[in-house]
Formats: C-alpha cells, structure tokens, sequence
C-alpha cells in the first residue's frame, strides 16, 4: 500500500464505521495517530540496527524512575543498597552491568548533596544502568 494513500484510507475508514464498534474505532484512531507522529514512515524504517560482528565494547544505559513520591515511606535506596552495599553489588556482579544510585536521597551526607546540587528538592532517586558486554544486551 503506497504511504500517500494510506492515511486517507484509514480516515475514510473511520468515518464510514459504526460507532457502536468501539475497539475498531479505537484501533483506527491510534494508528493515525501513529501514522501522523511517525510523519508517513513505518516503525520498520526507524528501526536502529547494531552491527553484531565488530569487536568494539557497546554501552547502553538506562535510567530507572523509583517512585518516591507514591511511597514516600518506603526506604528505596535502602533496599536497593542492602546491607553494607552487599545487595547492589550482588546485583551488579549477577548481570555484569553497572549501577548508580543517583539524586535526591541518594547520599548520606547532606551537607555535601547540598554543595553538589544546589535545587536539591527538583532532584529524584534514579538509578543509572550501564551494560558493557554486547553479549548480555537484549535490544528491543
């Protein structure tokens, strides 16, 4: 199906559909959506391939949103860490990634949290993740 015809089709679609079939009418709407946020291009072409064959180390990281706000009570970082670093470094040495436990209530010494990041109550707890091996990586 050729790109410039697509979308008429699928709002043409839409319009000649009953309202009563809800899902299709929600289906539709979301890959308009799609089709309109993509600017004409399929997921297809977006893809980012990896070259699997060179020898050269790839680090990815990802940041991990902890929800404080939403517990307020619950001792995040506390958990994460374990006793005296054990769980975090259990952690790290079971996926061979590396951790950081990053912002606002990341540190015990508040004194230097404060000369470190000035707007310290705009910081959240993140944690980094950082895979250097490319055999472990899953990319999705």
């Amino acid at each position: 199906m050729e790109q410039e015809k697509y979308l008429p089709e699928l709002m043409a679609e839409k319009d000649s559909l009953d309202p009563s079939f809800v899902h299709a009418m929600r289906l539709l709407a979301e890959e308009i959506e799609k089709f309109q946020g993509s600017d004409g291009k399929k997921e297809d072409e977006e893809k980012k391939y990896l070259d699997v064959i060179s020898n050269k180390n790839i680090k990815l990281s990802e940041r991990v949103l902890i929800p404080v706000k939403q517990y307020p009570k619950f001792n995040f970082v506390g958990k994460l860490l374990g006793p005296r670093g054990n769980s975090l470094k259990r952690l790290q040495e079971e996926t061979g990634a590396k951790m950081s436990i990053l912002g606002k209530g990341s540190m015990r010494d508040k004194a230097k949290v404060l000369y470190l990041n000035s707007d310290l109550k705009y910081h959240q707890v993140y944690i980094r993740l950082e895979e250097m091996d490319s055999l472990k990586i899953n990319l999705h």
